[in-house]
């Protein structure tokens, strides 16, 4: 989806830059006695030495411009790899569990064959001792020779029915040998490939651990470091901190949202191409149907205009769901919509906007803390994008539903007004 950015109307705003001015101005003493600034950031003793002119001023307004904007850019692209680190891992952890399942399955039939081939050697058994008692397998010529010598029919009949259940037993061994022999072989197999995804998927979780841990600090970082150099860029610009922290979030959520509309409409695109693929390929494959013996249409009156065929929108693309993220992401639709329900009267909506929030937010995400758009990349229940804005309230947006619930209301408020307003639209463009 797009980036919160919940800008609000300031009234008596010049009284509130006299205000923050004053607040500002008698702060700087105290601000200049704490500890130095990390390395790269501005200290107040710099910004007070750039207000001595206007040059100086303006580039240390570019400055810290600059070092907030790669803050923001550094926090959305590691919760961009802490999202394609966490997909990487539940794909893993979906080989394991299939490995794990084959493995399982071979071992129930190695051992059905093992049993097979257990009790057709039993069987043999049983028949070799009881040819042996009749004369058969064993003694067979003996006993044949005796029988025609003594011309006994009965006798020439058990040694042959014998040695024929005999031979049929040996085959049926034989191919239940082979039957068990491949299984286990397969076994086998199935055994080490589970070990290698076992392994694949234990490596997995630890990029997915990092980058996870990754994001969080940089977010930390981000509203360490933030909070000073808005206070300063106010200082230069003789705003307040609060303005121009709404304004750079503004500017930041204009510039998201037309670049995740961008991807929106991409990837609608992209699945519109893949139907059409699809039943392209589908129909080549049916053989074609005599042509219906109807009349031929009738041409529009003069000046009628034909009709044109309707056009399908295109539909929205399925989000793939994320079996788990490393640190406990809480799938939980049924909580998920409970706290919305119980934020809407925060944003000033009644019960009235919660039906069109969840046919929302149903055919975004599900309702799923980790659902992730294989096109966009959009992440999560409101479907940010890029996953990083969710930062903006709460650095455990990755496998908070809460979090998550809170930006994408923010999101709606500033964009469409109401979730009812964003249904509307989702409902035109198929995506909001």
């Amino acid at each position: 989806m797009c980036p919160f950015a919940q800008k609000k109307r300031l009234p008596g705003l010049a009284a509130a830059l006299a205000v923050a001015l004053a607040a500002s101005f008698s702060m700087l003493p105290a601000q200049a006695s704490e500890e130095a600034p990390p390395a790269g950031y501005p200290s107040w003793q710099d910004v007070e030495r750039a207000r001595q002119s206007q040059a100086g001023t303006a580039a240390e307004v570019v400055r810290i411009g600059d070092l907030l904007g790669n803050l923001q850019s550094q926090a959305e692209a590691l919760g961009k790899a802490a999202v394609t680190s966490a997909a990487e891992y539940a794909v893993a952890e979906s080989a394991l569990q299939g490995a794990m399942a084959r493995v399982d399955a071979l071992a129930a039939q190695v051992a059905g064959a093992r049993e097979d081939s257990g009790r057709h050697k039993r069987e043999i058994g049983a028949l070799a001792a009881q040819s042996y008692k009749t004369g058969g397998t064993n003694m067979g010529f003996f006993v044949a020779l005796d029988a025609v010598e003594t011309n006994s029919i009965h006798g020439l009949n058990i040694v042959r029915i014998v040695s024929d259940k005999t031979a049929a037993l040996v085959h049926r061994s034989a191919e239940a040998e082979k039957v068990y022999s491949a299984l286990a072989e397969q076994e086998r197999a199935a055994r080490t490939e589970r070990e290698h995804l076992a392994g694949e998927a234990e490596a997995k979780l630890a990029s997915a651990q990092a980058a996870r841990q990754a994001a969080s600090q940089q977010v930390a970082q981000q509203e360490k470091h933030s909070q000073v150099l808005t206070a300063q860029l106010a200082s230069l610009k003789g705003t307040t901190a609060a303005i121009e922290g709404e304004f750079r979030q503004g500017q930041a959520a204009l510039a998201a949202y037309e670049v995740s509309q961008a991807a929106k409409r991409a990837a609608a695109e992209e699945q519109t191409r893949r139907q059409a693929e699809a039943a392209a390929k589908a129909a080549a494959q049916t053989p074609a149907s005599p042509a219906p013996q109807n009349p031929a249409p009738q041409d529009p009156a003069p000046g009628v205009p034909a009709p044109a065929p309707p056009v399908a929108s295109p539909a929205p693309v399925p989000p793939v769901v994320v079996p788990s993220v490393p640190g406990g992401a809480v799938n939980d639709p049924a909580g998920a919509k409970n706290y919305a329900s119980g934020r809407l009267s925060a944003y000033g909506w009644g019960q009235d906007q919660f039906q069109c929030l969840v046919q929302l937010w149903t055919k975004e995400s599900n309702w799923l803390t980790t659902a992730t758009n294989p096109y966009s990349g959009a992440y999560g229940i409101a479907q940010a994008l890029p996953a990083g804005k969710y930062a903006s309230a709460g650095s455990d947006w990755l496998t908070s539903y809460r979090t998550q619930v809170d930006w994408g209301l923010g999101y709606i408020l500033d964009r469409y007004r109401s979730p009812c307003g964003a249904w509307d639209h989702s409902v035109l463009k198929n995506w909001y």
